[in-house]
């Protein structure tokens, strides 16, 4: 899996970060009168005074959130992860097809439970390799690639773009951060995370809520404490906190 950021909220202008906070700044200073003269002028204050605009933005209202921009290249990830990602309402997706791109030679994600297993393992495997070998037979033989591609599994390697807004991303961080959430999702948010963090590390005040941390650090007291037959059921009553 690999995570690029390849477009954002201020890519290119040599002051990235200060430039995006300025317009986080700007359009949440709805009190004041909005001109473009009050945007240069938010952009020329000191480093300092627009954090601490934005320690008190990361708390109050996200509408103004949603003008931070980012959009990431996402490699080698499976469709069962995509199918859950494009469930995602508001941001936006471009992934690679395999409906008219013959994916000879594809490859698969093997999960934990079958590769610490050899047995295991050596029958997934099998099964991947049977499917490999039907599906060139099939567009050999004449099939669409369109039809050729039923027989590929969920597990199949994929590409997907997506473009989120912080707003969107830091409720994804939050909500899919509980342990009943897919390893693969968690690993790519937080590679996401990263790679925000790289541009605007102001960010960290919008991913890291004193709120949204509190519960992260309750399930994990659950999961040190609590016996593991009471675990689930009270995970699932953090991630209804978190839903809301």
């Amino acid at each position: 899996m690999k995570v690029s950021l390849i477009d954002y909220t201020g890519c290119g202008r040599g002051d990235d970060a200060e430039y995006a906070a300025a317009i986080l700044i700007f359009t949440k200073s709805t009190r004041l009168e909005m001109k473009p003269d009050g945007f240069y002028e938010i952009l020329k204050w000191p480093t300092e005074r627009k954090m601490d605009e934005l320690r008190y933005m990361a708390n109050t209202i996200p509408s103004s959130w949603e003008f931070m921009h980012y959009t990431f290249m996402i490699e080698s990830v499976t469709r069962a992860f995509t199918h859950q990602l494009v469930r995602t309402r508001t941001a936006s997706f471009a992934q690679q097809t395999m409906r008219v791109l013959n994916v000879k030679g594809w490859d698969y994600h093997t999960g934990p439970s079958v590769s610490c297993n050899e047995n295991l393992t050596a029958q997934y495997v099998d099964s991947m390799d049977a499917i490999a070998a039907d599906y060139d037979r099939l567009i050999e033989g004449g099939a669409a690639v369109e039809d050729a591609r039923g027989v590929l599994p969920t597990n199949i390697l994929t590409n997907i773009v997506m473009g989120v807004n912080m707003r969107t991303m830091a409720e994804m961080i939050y909500k899919r951060s509980s342990s009943r959430t897919q390893g693969e999702y968690r690993e790519v948010l937080e590679a996401m995370k990263t790679e925000v963090l790289r541009v605007h590390p102001w960010a960290s005040l919008f991913f890291d809520q004193d709120a949204h941390r509190a519960v992260s650090d309750l399930e994990d007291q659950i999961q040190r404490y609590v016996p593991a037959l009471a675990r689930p059921h009270m995970i699932k009553l953090l991630d209804q906190i978190r839903s809301r």
